[in-house]
């Protein structure tokens, strides 16, 4: 069977490592200025792409993971269609000038 990539993923490069994405919807920053995760009521989940290990997430997209028993290496747009995530969430992958780390950073727009 065939996913199509349901959820956009934006791709976001941060030139200075202390900076942090922002929730699209309450404009809340992701980290603090220690890189702890302050998650919004919006945040859905933060994956580290490299580590394959959640920072963060909420409990009904652990469920969700849980229920699908979808196998995985990096979280994407194909993961998340699994997960029947459609229109209603937002995705970005976030870089960060001087280090190899690659977050997957969803938020939930409905």
């Amino acid at each position: 069977m065939l996913f199509n990539k349901l959820a956009p993923i934006a791709q976001v490069h941060l030139q200075d490592v202390n900076q942090s994405v922002h929730c699209p919807l309450c404009k809340q920053a992701l980290e603090n200025n220690l890189q702890q995760i302050q998650p919004c009521e919006h945040l859905a989940c933060v994956y580290n792409q490299d580590e394959a290990d959640f920072a963060f997430s909420t409990k009904d997209f652990s469920q969700r993971l849980q229920d699908q028993a979808v196998d995985f290496n990096e979280l994407d747009g194909y993961v998340l269609a699994q997960l029947g995530y459609k229109d209603d969430i937002l995705a970005l992958e976030q870089t960060r000038t001087g280090t190899w780390e690659r977050q997957f950073v969803a938020y939930h727009v409905s």
